[in-house]
């Protein structure tokens, strides 16, 4: 790029010039714009002249913010970009460069470097946001005159989600002030945080081709993204049971057999595993309640609910309660194998099964503009964004679908995922989840995808 700068000076593309802030500003209209443009003197300057200077610039001869080149283009453009905008400048900071040490004393700016290393790396379109418009015609003007490879400068409409904060600069405050676990917390939109969080690229690319390609500004609802996903993963990826919080079963006259169960019944050529029917089992505690009533159709005593999978309804007898805590420790059960059909199936999983902390985020921020929250967006944090379920049990099929994974393998796909995140699946009536990168081979780790659609008219 300094060699390339060199060569704009020789065709007399490019100066030394001295003038401060100010002085530019008068140049290029004034305050208001008003005034007529002109070109200071230094742009008279010969080439000799202005190689000597562009040299003792790099050799550190000038005093920083007193010399800077800039390019030689069309002062009574109407476009801005084109008022002779700055190629190269002596940085402030005269601290060593992290890779270079003091080997150089000028950089070059983005209006120089970006044209040119896009052509140097064969880019074919350069995409960026709207406010880039009017650089197309610089980013242009100078890759003409110094490259053969020439790149396309295009703008599209910047994507905004609802209900987060996109700038980096809001976003490494959230990391710094420890609100979130770091860059890659799955509560965060950036693309480290959602992959963490276990959302398929497949789905990622779903979304943007929904949207399309537009100019205008697009602001997006969460929600929208999530359904995009959510449609997704139903397809492609295999289905388990999964209990956030274990009640012990248990089933007082069940044999113990093996039960053969699908992973996506409507797609065979996902295969199957064994679940293993013990004798005693773990349900939701939410599943069962003490006290049963006409609106609530799932275990209670003297009440019958249906298992997953399993061939019977099971009936609760009794349940005991710790003494100290009163929460419920233990419920008895039978199997129904005479009664009607159960309006409600929950999820089980046997004894013996593999325990997981299980993380269910939510949104980080409690509304859709939290920028706009008085005090800014650190006041609408969401206390309740993040619930660790940490005695989870999961069935034993989990480490077929760890083995197997990525998914979906049914559809033939090919790809370079590797990352704990490609380990996917849904946990039936709770969630879509998928392993954390905390996850090791002795404890499972999941994060919460998205959670599943929910029926309006669906009775507890």
């Amino acid at each position: 790029m300094y060699d390339l700068a060199e060569e704009l000076i020789q065709k007399e593309k490019a100066y030394v010039c001295h003038c401060n802030e100010s002085e530019t500003k008068l140049q290029r209209g004034g305050e208001d714009g008003l005034t007529p443009r002109y070109r200071c003197e230094h742009a008279k300057q010969d080439v000799d002249t202005n190689l000597k200077k562009f040299r003792d610039m790099r050799d550190g001869e000038y005093a920083p913010q007193t010399a800077w080149l800039r390019m030689k283009q069309d002062i009574e453009n109407p476009n801005p970009q084109m008022w002779d905008i700055a190629a190269y400048r002596i940085p402030k900071n005269q601290h060593p460069h992290l890779r270079t040490g003091t080997k150089w004393r000028v950089y070059p700016t983005y209006d120089f470097a970006h044209c040119l290393c896009d052509s140097f790396e064969g880019i074919t379109h350069s995409l960026c946001t709207t406010e880039f418009v009017l650089s197309r015609e610089s980013y242009e003007w100078l890759n003409q005159l110094l490259v053969e490879f020439q790149p396309m400068q295009r703008e599209y409409g910047r994507l905004k989600l609802d209900g987060t904060v996109m700038s980096k600069r809001d976003l490494r405050r959230l990391v710094e002030e420890k609100v979130v676990r770091g860059w890659d917390d799955p509560r965060l939109y950036t693309l480290k945080g959602i992959r963490r969080r276990g959302v398929p690229p497949a789905a990622l690319l779903a979304f943007i081709y929904e949207l399309g390609v537009t100019t205008a500004l697009t602001s997006i609802n969460i929600k929208r993204f999530e359904q995009t996903i959510r449609r997704y993963l139903e397809k492609t990826v295999p289905r388990l049971m999964l209990v956030l919080d274990p009640v012990r079963v248990v089933i007082e006259d069940a044999e113990e057999q093996d039960l053969d169960i699908p992973f996506l019944s409507k797609a065979p050529k996902m295969g199957s595993h064994i679940i293993r029917l013990t004798k005693s089992i773990y349900i939701d505690r939410s599943d069962f309640r003490e006290v049963d009533s006409k609106d609530y159709f799932r275990l209670a005593p003297g009440k019958i609910v249906g298992l997953l999978h399993m061939p019977y309804a099971i009936k609760a007898t009794s349940f005991t309660k710790d003494e100290a805590t009163g929460a419920v420790t233990e419920i008895k059960a039978v199997f129904d194998k005479d009664g009607k059909k159960p309006k409600t199936f929950i999820q089980w999983v046997p004894e013996g099964s593999p325990k997981a902390e299980v993380r269910i985020h939510t949104a980080l921020f409690k509304s859709d503009r939290p920028k706009s929250v008085p005090g800014g967006f650190i006041n609408d944090i969401n206390p309740d964004s993040e619930t660790i379920w940490p005695n989870a049990v999961i069935e034993a099929g989990f480490y077929e679908v760890r083995r197997r994974a990525p998914w979906p393998e049914a559809e033939g796909e090919k790809t370079r995922e590797c990352g704990p995140e490609s380990i996917r699946f849904q946990g039936m009536r709770v969630a879509y989840f998928a392993c954390d990168s905390d996850s090791t081979d002795d404890k499972i780790v999941l994060n919460r995808i998205v959670a599943l659609k929910e029926d309006p008219g669906k009775s507890s």
